[in-house]
């Protein structure tokens, strides 16, 4: 079966910021539904073509759909579209924080806040179970290396299970909705190249564990902000790499 190749969708850009504009159009015909899943874009040179914008504006914007899970692009094949629907990931939230990179660190920000109440309401509350549900955590955390899929699910598993200790019915069904929009940090996170990212990141569940063991309150939020700090710096490096390589490209062409 060939796949359909959708022409005449797209609008010609005007904006300084060009491959943007284009990632975002791309974003939006798959979200309406114009460009359903395995619809094939227009080759490069003609999509380029017809926004009126270069080859390396559409191969930049291409690359950003591709690694946030939009478009699938196969050497020699060309570009296709994905489903945006039917996964947790593509709540409203989870949308605007794939587009916005802002809102990644405004969602950052209020997990910074959350997340060091419910470590520090943990601290007061946990009861021996919660402690022991952390420890198990721990331990498979520690089989486990850093970039492996397993560590996601375990990672948002140890964060649900602090949530958990508060005790607070509110806190965990909050933690429960948010965790579905995790994944877009796992997307920048497995781009971190710091050679003991597997041993610090599991060094920093044991902090905030140890501290909410001992019943330190200040310390449990410090711990987790402190995590998450990590975490928000790491974007911003990773963020600054694409857009050095981007600059860097446009200048060779």
């Amino acid at each position: 079966m060939t796949a359909k190749t959708n022409r005449g969708l797209f609008s010609s850009i005007r904006t300084s910021k060009i491959s943007e504009e284009v990632y975002h159009q791309i974003v939006s015909l798959i979200g309406s539904g114009k460009l359903k899943p395995g619809d094939r874009l227009p080759p490069e040179r003609d999509l380029a073509t017809e926004l009126g914008v270069s080859r390396q504006s559409v191969r930049e914007a291409l690359n950003k759909a591709e690694v946030l899970g939009f478009v699938r692009v196969r050497q020699g094949e060309g570009s296709f579209g994905l489903s945006s629907l039917g996964r947790p990931l593509e709540s409203p939230l989870a949308m605007l924080l794939q587009e916005e990179s802002q809102a990644v660190f405004d969602f950052l920000e209020m997990r910074k806040e959350f997340e060091g109440w419910c470590a520090g309401k943990a601290a007061e509350a946990a009861q021996e179970d919660d402690l022991t549900a952390m420890q198990d955590i721990l331990v498979r955390m520690k089989r486990t290396g850093f970039t492996d899929t397993e560590w996601e699910k375990l990672d948002v598993e140890f964060h649900l299970a602090v949530a958990a200790a508060s005790h607070n019915l509110v806190a965990v069904h909050i933690m429960e909705a948010l965790k579905y929009n995790f994944d877009v940090f796992f997307k920048f996170r497995q781009r971190i190249k710091e050679p003991d990212s597997s041993e610090l990141m599991w060094q920093h569940h044991y902090d905030v564990y140890r501290a909410i063991a001992d019943r330190d309150i200040d310390r449990a939020r410090r711990k987790i902000v402190e995590h998450l700090d990590y975490i928000e710096q790491g974007i911003i490096s990773n963020l600054e790499k694409m857009e050095a390589g981007q600059a860097s490209r446009r200048e060779v062409s």
